[in-house]
């Protein structure tokens, strides 16, 4: 009787929104999220699971522990034993792959039409009834081991987490994705299930389709399986993810047996729920973004005092970061981080040209547009936003962009940039 009376509460319950580009989206009382868009250009369809666990969640002695369970669920589920999942959609000429990252867990398949039903119902079954079997937990360990042994091998991969670790003080974003050896080693089963349990609830959950599907049965499929989950009366705390703009500077450096040295140089930026966000994009591409930028322009191409420079901004759902990245021999190191403050400086002082901005917003546009060409990075995208809270931003990305003026840029550099506020994380190459 009673799954009667939730099943009903949920067919009554639940929002639709549909126009007639066909797009819907729903969220049912659960929490669970569903957003399909729909494309019959082609007969192929993706579909994207985000779950809102990361990094960011977990603690000290948890660490990696989001990224081992993205390994072991393709290792079967309740209705999918085994590798069924991953057999049946490249049969099908698919591709299945899944990401962790500081803040979501995401499983994804990209496939042709006629496999797609099948395909949706064993990937909601991967992440809502996985076995954990112990055989596999113990063949993964080696793989996430080795994973995390090659992640130490490669600099560019080491040096972002260190340099978070230097920038952020208080906030869980300084927690490592890929975890230590350690943990992997010796984490049981009970703790693999427990960690599942608290964090793989539907009010966490997007799912996100797109392409050749039909809206009606996609929806009572999730109707089916993930809107009869119930979330858990005990579950972990949410993170820290605000970090406060006022903190002193960190310059970490270490030495390694690379080819050459890496720095990434950077400050705190705004949070995802502001529009500054747009004018920190901008900025650092006007800074960083190809051979025409300022940084490569300078430092490269009329000081050659580089290999190689760019800058981006990192979003985050709490306080994101702005930062430069660069391949430097080491014996120049001093004069890069001054000419490289010096240009930062008179950018934060001066603002853009207009024909610096204009081209900024050509070049974030076209990458958005040329992005979002195929099913599977549209999901992606959409999935991403509806998970952070502003699915808006999907269809008003470019007109957030087109939005932007020189005095926005400005304004973004004085309230957020200073040279007391600039963290550096180095890994210098041993010296020959």
């Amino acid at each position: 009787m009673k799954k009667i009376i939730i099943c009903i509460l949920l067919l009554c319950s639940t929002f639709l929104y549909a126009d007639k580009k066909g797009v819907a989206d729903m969220k049912f009382p659960n929490g669970l999220e569903l957003v399909i868009k729909q494309d019959t250009t082609l007969p192929v369809t993706s579909v994207h699971i985000f779950v809102g666990v990361g990094s960011v969640n977990e603690k000290p002695e948890q660490a990696g522990l989001s990224h081992f369970i993205e390994h072991l669920l393709f290792k079967g589920s309740k209705n999918y034993p085994s590798d069924l999942l991953s057999r049946n959609v490249e049969n099908m000429g698919g591709l299945i792959n899944a990401f962790t990252s500081n803040e979501m867990t995401c499983y994804h398949v990209s496939i042709q039409k006629d496999g797609y039903i099948d395909t949706l119902k064993m990937l909601i079954d991967t992440v809502s009834n996985p076995l954990f079997p112990a055989d596999e937990i113990e063949k993964e360990r080696k793989v996430v081991i080795e994973e995390i042994q090659r992640h130490k091998d490669n600099p560019r991969a080491e040096l972002f987490e260190f340099f978070l670790q230097g920038l952020y003080k208080t906030s869980d974003y300084k927690n490592s994705v890929i975890g230590t050896a350690d943990i992997i080693a010796n984490v049981k089963r009970e703790e693999i299930q427990r960690y599942f349990n608290q964090n793989y609830r539907p009010n966490k959950m997007v799912v996100a389709v797109t392409g050749d599907v039909d809206i009606e049965q996609t929806k009572q499929i999730v109707k089916d399986t993930l809107c009869q989950l119930e979330n858990p009366v005990f579950f972990s705390a949410d993170p820290t993810i605000i970090e406060p703009l006022k903190q002193t500077p960190v310059t970490s450096t270490r030495t390694d047996n690379t080819s050459h040295s890496y720095m990434l140089s950077g400050f705190l930026g705004p949070d995802i729920s502001s529009k500054d966000m747009f004018s920190a994009i901008i900025a650092m591409d006007i800074l960083g973004a190809g051979k025409s930028s300022r940084l490569y322009r300078v430092l490269k191409e009329e000081k050659n005092l580089v290999l190689n420079i760019g800058a981006a901004f990192e979003n985050f759902k709490g306080t994101g970061t702005a930062y430069i990245f660069t391949i430097f021999d080491k014996n120049k190191y001093e004069d890069i981080c001054k000419e490289t403050d010096a240009e930062i400086e008179k950018f934060a002082k001066e603002g853009p040209t207009k024909q610096e901005l204009e081209k900024a917003k050509i070049n974030i546009k076209a990458n958005w547009l040329f992005e979002n060409q195929t099913v599977g990075n549209r999901a992606l995208n959409i999935g991403f936003w509806h998970l952070m809270g502003h699915a808006d931003y999907f269809d008003n990305y470019v007109k957030y962009i087109d939005k932007i003026k020189v005095e926005d840029i400005k304004k973004f550099m004085a309230k957020y940039y200073s040279k007391q506020k600039l963290s550096k994380a180095v890994i210098f190459q041993n010296e020959k």
